[in-house]
């Protein structure tokens, strides 16, 4: 089944009055917390404490330390940001971040809604969809949506080649290939299947390491578990 880009329809409700804007900076005071994300979300975009990049900064420290939870919160402030940048790479990337750490906290729907809209965004600025469909092919098998995790891979498998992502990003390479064997699995197709272990296996075997929070662990950070 294909899965359509949401529409601006399905974004957050933003408040607008001066009364909601208070209570949303008292909210951005309050702490790192799922909630706080999505409180922020639904803010109008307003002068923030830190500039946009510092957000981000903090987020992306955030995700190599494994506290996917503050990453959620510092991007949703830099997604709410009033100088969010017009750029479609970094506005991609920053909605992509988003849908990560929230995936991560197994807030699925949420997140695979911002994974579309940063490949919306890629796609209409003409940047490389390389990471979003990375994501999306890691949050379906999370999910055990293997249809939809081996259409998404069918779509980055051109990509690959094109990028040389397998020199340029080998350890994200080697897990999409693991990832795509469990779907393929999943679906009777064995022989296909082992043989991305097999090519998974040969990249690992370089003994190269992938960067800390380069591979998401979507599902591991369950509020409450």
């Amino acid at each position: 089944m294909t899965v359509l880009p949401p529409s601006t329809s399905t974004l957050p409700h933003r408040f607008s009055d001066a009364g909601d804007s208070a209570a949303c900076r008292r909210a951005a005071a309050a702490g790192a917390r799922w909630a706080l994300a999505l409180s922020l979300l639904a803010c109008p975009a307003m002068s923030a404490d830190l500039e946009f990049d510092e957000y981000v900064q903090r987020a992306d420290a955030a995700i190599r330390r494994g506290d996917w939870e503050s990453a959620a919160s510092q991007f949703a402030q830099a997604i709410n940001h009033a100088d969010l940048p017009k750029d479609g790479a970094v506005r991609s990337a920053t909605h992509l971040g988003y849908g990560r750490a929230i995936g991560v906290m197994c807030h699925y729907d949420e997140a695979e809604k911002y994974l579309l809209m940063a490949k919306e965004i890629a796609d209409q600025a003409g940047r490389t969809t390389f990471p979003v469909l990375y994501e999306l092919v890691a949050i379906s098998v999370a999910q055990k949506k293997y249809a939809a995790a081996a259409g998404y891979y069918t779509q980055l498998m051109p990509i690959i080649e094109r990028e040389a992502r397998a020199k340029n990003a080998p350890m994200v390479i080697a897990d999409a290939n693991e990832k795509f064997a469990v779907a393929l699995a999943a679906t009777g197709k064995a022989d296909e299947a082992e043989s991305r272990r097999r090519e998974a296996g040969r990249i690992r075997a370089t003994g190269t390491k992938a960067p800390p929070g380069a591979i998401t662990p979507y599902g591991t950070q369950c509020p409450g578990s």
